[in-house]
Order: C-alpha cells, then sequence, then structure tokens
C-alpha cells in the first residue's frame, strides 16, 4: 500500500469534497467550508476491532463465543437482544408483554420475519452476571441493542409506560458499566429483494427498488407520515436522552437500512428517508447532546446517498460534533436504492479512508454483514475473514500514524 502523508490525504478530501460539489445539506452544514480541515496525526489505540457475532448464535458468555472473540484481540463486545439466547440474564424472570411480542411481530423488524424482542425490564443482577463473568476473561461488555418496538406506538398512556421502561433499563444499563445502546427505529423490514451470486459460489444479499414500489401494499405498521414519525422520535429524544447523559450511556441509532428510500415505500415516511444526510444532522439535532449519536453504517452510508455526496465529508462531520458512537463496518456495491452486499475488500466504500479519519476520534468497528455460502451456515468463516480484514487496515493507519509522526 503506498505511504499517504496524513496531510495529503487532507488535501485529496478536499479535492474530492471539491469535485462533488458536496451536494446533500448536510453535508454543506457540517463542512461550510468546502471540505474536511487538517487533522494532527496521532496514535489512537482507541480505535478497535469489536465484536458482534454470537459464535453459533450462543451466549455471549459461552466459552466457544468468548474464547472465538479472544482469538481476534477482541475484548470490547456488543450484545444484540434478537434472541433471549444470547443474553437470558438480562431478562430476568420478566415475561413479554402480549402487546408488544404481538407488534413486534407484525412489524418483522428482520430480513426474514420478526426478530427484535418487545423490551422488558432488565435485571441489574443479571446484567452484572454477564458483566463479570466477561470481565473475568478480559472482555469488557461495551453495548448493547434493544428493540425497536417504540416506534409503532401512537400517542397514549401504553406509549409512555413504554418510555418509562426503556428510561429505567438505560438507567440499568448505566448502572452494570454498560456504556452504549443502539436500537433501529425500524417501521418496514430491512429491505433485500434480490440474491446476486459473488465469488466462491458466495451468495450476497441485494437490494433495488421495485418500478412498481408504489403499489407493493403497506406493512402491519399501515400508513405512518413524516409528521407521525418525527414527533415520535421528539417524544423519545426528549425523554431518554436527559436520562441517558444522567446514566453515563450513550444513544447510538442505526439508521434504517437502506435509507434514501422514498417517502411513502411501504406506507411509511422513514426518517432517512430521501436525502439520507440531512436526515442525519436532523436526527442529532432533535436533542443536541453527546448521548445521542449514531451506530455508524459505512454500507447503509454508501447505499443511501447519491452520486457526489462525500460520506466521508458526512462522517468527519458527525465525528467532529462527537455524534460517532460505534460503528459497522462492512462494504457494498451500490448506488442509491441500487445495491449488492459484498466482501470487505470488493466493494465502493473506502474503508481506508475512513478508518483514518476514525483513528483521530476512536470507537469500535464491528463486522457486519458477511455474505452467505453454504460451507459456512453460521458465518463463522465469513465473519473471520472480515475481522483479519478489518485488523490489517487498523495495522496499516497505525503504522502510517508512526511514520508520518517520526519525520
Amino acid at each position: 500500500m503506498q505511504q499517504m502523508d496524513r496531510r495529503d490525504f487532507t488535501k485529496a478530501l478536499l479535492a474530492m469534497s471539491a469535485s462533488a460539489g458536496m451536494s446533500g445539506a448536510a453535508v454543506a452544514e457540517q463542512e461550510p467550508s468546502g471540505g474536511v480541515p487538517s487533522l494532527a496525526v496521532r496514535v489512537n489505540d482507541k480505535i478497535r476491532l469489536g465484536g458482534q457475532r454470537n459464535f453459533d448464535r450462543g451466549p455471549v458468555t459461552s466459552r466457544q463465543n468468548m474464547q472465538w472473540h479472544q482469538r481476534w484481540g477482541i475484548r470490547y463486545l456488543d450484545v444484540s437482544l434478537e434472541t433471549r439466547n444470547a443474553a437470558p440474564d438480562v431478562f430476568g424472570s420478566d415475561t413479554p408483554d402480549e402487546g408488544a411480542l404481538a407488534r413486534a411481530q407484525a412489524l418483522g423488524t428482520g430480513m426474514g420475519g420478526a426478530r427484535l424482542q418487545p423490551t422488558t425490564r432488565w435485571s441489574l443482577e443479571g446484567m452484572m452476571r454477564i458483566a463479570d463473568t466477561l470481565q473475568k476473561n478480559d472482555l469488557i461488555w461495551e453495548s448493547i441493542r434493544m428493540d425497536s418496538a417504540y416506534i409503532a406506538m401512537a400517542p397514549g398512556p401504553e406509549r409512555d409506560r413504554y418510555l418509562d421502561l426503556i428510561c429505567e433499563n438505560v438507567q440499568t444499563a448505566g448502572r452494570a458499566g454498560v456504556k452504549i445502546i443502539s436500537y433501529h427505529w425500524n417501521l418496514t423490514p430491512i429491505r433485500r429483494n434480490r440474491k446476486v451470486q459473488g465469488r466462491g459460489g458466495s451468495e450476497y444479499d441485494a437490494f433495488k427498488l421495485e418500478d412498481n414500489w408504489r403499489d407493493l401494499p403497506p406493512t402491519p405498521a399501515g400508513r405512518v407520515s413524516a409528521d407521525d414519525y418525527w414527533e415520535r422520535l421528539h417524544v423519545w429524544a426528549s425523554r431518554v436522552i436527559p436520562v441517558a447523559a444522567e446514566s453515563g450511556v450513550k444513544m447510538a441509532c442505526h439508521p434504517y437500512d437502506p435509507g434514501g428510500l422514498p417517502l411513502g415505500y411501504l406506507g411509511v415516511d422513514s426518517f432517512d428517508a430521501g436525502d439520507y444526510a440531512n436526515a442525519l444532522l436532523k436526527y442529532e439535532k432533535l436533542y443536541d447532546s453527546p448521548h445521542n449519536g449514531f451506530q455508524y453504517d459505512t454500507g447503509v452510508s454508501r447505499e443511501s446517498m447519491p452520486e457526489g455526496v462525500d460520506q466521508l465529508a458526512l462522517l468527519y462531520g458527525l465525528i467532529k460534533r462527537k455524534k460517532i458512537h460505534q460503528i459497522h463496518f462492512r462494504n457494498v456495491r451500490a448506488s442509491q436504492n441500487d445495491f449488492v452486499e459484498v466482501y470487505h475488500d470488493e466493494g465502493d466504500v473506502d474503508l481506508f479512508n475512513i478508518i483514518r479519519l476514525l483513528r483521530d476520534s476512536g470507537g469500535s468497528l464491528l463486522a457486519d454483514h458477511s455474505p452467505r455460502h453454504q460451507d459456512d451456515p453460521s458465518y463463522v468463516i465469513g465473519f473471520a475473514f472480515a475481522n483479519g480484514y478489518i485488523l490489517g487496515l487498523l495495522r496499516a493507519a497505525h503504522e502510517e500514524a508512526l511514520k508520518s509522526i517520526a519525520r
């Protein structure tokens, strides 16, 4: 890999931004000077490979799962509550509210159907037990993903009770030492509608906006206007972010995948539809706090913005304002509303330049969305490849910084 001085990298970014015209209202507002300013080159050991992939979908504290992450030098773990098997102790003896369970199943937030469990009261004792087990194995429970059933709720007493419960769980997470809570605001399933054959017999998930998308039936959520959607988000931020700040917890919104869809797709005006970059800026301003930010996804940003909008400038603006709490690190071959999920080394996202920006801010990179193969039904090989690739990029960025400082 050819050595590039950090100042040369900044000039290249400025040139890219100028040639692209910095289209997109959000990018223009984030970088009014027209590009990414010069940064001091620092060696920041806080940027690291994190882990979110439970080995064979087992419990996060299983020996197989802990050792699988240890083999990659991963210490910081994200625990998803998409299945109770990942962290059963979190839920204690609570049973899901039947109404919330039915709503989550109806929404179907995963590609293949309902995945997220409705929120119940998290058990501090259970969370401490998980955190202690991980700590004894030199692992750190960094983040947890909560459900997204709230977004389906209209104003009323049920939503108020649910917000109270979410606030209580945020406080519990803070007491247990979990510093990040991530979530998807999905009123439509994570959308994929075709398969593409990839290298070595792999199968890639893909999406292309349907020509007849206006004729597609709405989801069980029904018609949700932009005003309805943003009202729910405004109430959420006003209630939850102050509690998160008091609890020392960062709330990390994972943008809907894919963003940039037309308003009204499947009956929903999603918050990151249309102008994706501007939507992220609007979201962070709902409650302007370092505790209100994003679980940034490199693939979603690329697949959600038209050609000419600079993802690096968008990302830098969010980094500068301390709104990036975690990174879903993956690659796509993409244009807006037409993309294929590929291996990390073969897509359109310049992952190395993204790491060059992130090394000045820190955070965990979570390998995400490995392609399928019949010989790897649990994605263990696919994620092993992804982890190794990310470690190589981190090493290259680290050595580049050391050489630049030594000059």
